[in-house]
């Protein structure tokens, strides 16, 4: 173990006893508890909401809970989204800021209070990859009769600390399969077990109708999202210039580069290395809730493996995907039968035997060491034409 992992795990050990205490304060006095009401926690990333957000309207929709009142508790980085196009089914949200509840025990404490004192009948926290400091602390802080969450992810490093410390903050866990499967079916399986009833849904989807993004460019275009909140998963801007250049020589689309403030360092390099009209640079100046409506108008998405993938099956825009394999068979390749129009480009070690998706799985499971500046600009490039029918 080297000295910064120990480190880090004696700080998480510090901020569960915190946490501990910060409830064990919260519930000196005692709260009411108030029927029909239903607390849904979900706190992963964008991409993770996507996957999981259409079944907020079948919980609406669901003889149980059609008249519940209906609060979620959500990772505050994707608010625009669910706000945008989840408000129909939900009565109420609670925002949470991973980092400061984290590392901000009085941020901290004023959020659990808050879960507290609402008396929530109902808490279900939705989760597979459950986190001790984090959903199951919202949990334990709500007090709620029917505390219900999965049985969890079998990742040996947080499994034994559930089982030692947090699965007995549940009234009922729900096992689903232990098969590496693609979330979205994940998804779908424990809320038919929560709700006790089939779930017809097949793909995540936006249903919302969506108006077309104020671009102004005279051509089509093709969609660059060059970015990502893991490292490992960014491919370097060198490549995805060479793809750009590329398409500007090959094509007459214009290029649309999208993303958050924080890839705007990748997508400026990108700008400053390729002097055309035909760049349009969107990155940090657009709100969540438009990506949907540029992704969908565009004729293509090329994209490292973030959420822009998962917007683009859910308004059924085609997609070539960058990814160093991590994650295989949770959250990619995308099943036909949901999508069959993204193409994902691996690195060589993965594409030898991309034929064999269980070995594939059972290798990168949970994790990916593989470079994924392995895959060179011409791999990415030669599908261009293919994707597109070209």
């Amino acid at each position: 173990m080297t000295v910064k992992s120990a480190l880090v795990k004696l700080s998480n050990l510090f901020k569960f006893i915190i946490s501990l205490l910060i409830i064990f304060i919260i519930r000196l006095k005692k709260n009411k508890i108030l029927t029909g009401t239903l607390l849904i926690i979900r706190l992963d990333a964008i991409g993770d909401y996507v996957l999981f957000r259409n079944f907020l309207e079948v919980v609406r929709n669901s003889e149980p809970f059609g008249k519940y009142n209906i609060t979620l508790c959500g990772n505050i980085i994707w608010r625009d989204l669910a706000e945008e196009f989840d408000s129909d089914f939900v009565d109420t949200f609670i925002w949470i800021d991973r980092r400061k509840f984290s590392n901000n025990f009085f941020y901290r404490y004023k959020i659990l209070k808050s879960i507290y004192i609402m008396g929530f009948e109902t808490a279900v926290d939705t989760t597979y990859s459950r986190e001790i400091l984090f959903g199951d602390s919202i949990i334990r802080a709500s007090n709620a009769q029917l505390r219900i969450g999965s049985s969890g992810a079998l990742d040996k490093h947080a499994k034994w600390k559930r089982d030692l410390l947090s699965d007995k903050y549940y009234t009922k866990l729900i096992n689903t399969t232990r098969d590496n499967v693609f979330e979205f079916y994940r998804n779908k399986e424990f809320f038919e077990k929560f709700l006790v009833e089939k779930i017809s849904l097949q793909k995540p989807s936006i249903t919302k109708e969506l108006n077309e993004p104020a671009l102004h460019l005279t051509n089509t275009y093709i969609v660059l999202f060059p970015g990502s909140r893991q490292k490992n998963k960014i491919w370097s801007y060198k490549n995805f210039i060479s793809v750009i250049n590329f398409i500007l020589e090959n094509s007459l689309s214009d290029i649309v580069i999208v993303g958050s403030e924080m890839e705007s360092d990748i997508a400026n390099n990108i700008v400053r290395n390729i002097n055309d009209t035909r760049i349009r640079n969107l990155t940090g100046q657009t709100k969540l809730s438009s990506l949907p409506s540029i992704i969908r108008s565009a004729e293509l998405l090329i994209t490292n493996e973030s959420l822009a993938v998962h917007l683009a099956a859910s308004v059924d825009t085609k997609f070539i995907c960058v990814s160093n394999g991590e994650r295989f068979g949770r959250f990619h390749p995308y099943p036909e039968e949901i999508f069959d129009a993204g193409y994902y480009v691996y690195p060589p070690q993965i594409m030898t035997h991309i034929n064999n998706p269980e070995k594939l799985s059972e290798l990168y499971r949970s994790q990916s060491n593989l470079d994924i500046n392995l895959i060179k600009p011409d791999d990415v490039i030669k599908q261009i034409p293919n994707v597109l029918g070209r």
